[in-house]
């Protein structure tokens, strides 16, 4: 079993360790002036609340391949409908993978691929993986290809 996290976990973390460092510096300062003090642990306070909740969610959103099934995070496309679950594969399943490239427009998104799977009874499933990097999007796709022409 092999389990992929997303890119944005780590540095998340990081963001979210650091404000609540910094909300902490800002109780121990609300001792020393109460106005720097309590405006560093206001603010730090509140974003390490809302970046722990992003991190968590982002948590969350890892992708599972086991050897005989592999099971996508929160938000593929089943039929041209998102699915708000996760989305589980069995590997004999599916018939052919197809990898349609997007091109971004560098600003709000970056160049991608949609994968979509085919499957036996005829329903389509759609997903992206470019957040789980550009190695594991290789390695994920590669695997589900190996998989399913033993099957």
């Amino acid at each position: 079993m092999k389990k992929y996290t997303s890119r944005a976990t780590k540095p998340l973390a990081n963001v979210t360790l650091s404000c609540a460092v910094i909300s902490a510096v800002g109780v121990i300062l609300a001792f020393v002036d109460f106005s720097v003090g309590f405006g560093f642990a206001l603010l730090g306070g509140m974003t390490s609340v809302i970046l722990l909740a992003v991190f968590l969610a982002e948590k969350s959103r890892y992708l599972v391949i086991d050897s005989e099934k592999i099971i996508f995070p929160r938000g593929a496309e089943k039929n041209g409908e998102r699915l708000l679950r996760k989305t589980v594969i069995r590997f004999e399943e599916v018939m052919y993978v197809k990898s349609t490239f997007h091109k971004g427009d560098v600003i709000l998104t970056g160049d991608c691929f949609f994968h979509t799977l085919t499957l036996k009874d005829g329903s389509k499933v759609t997903v992206t993986l470019y957040a789980y990097g550009k190695e594991a999007e290789t390695e994920i796709i590669d695997t589900i290809l190996k998989k399913t022409t033993q099957s």
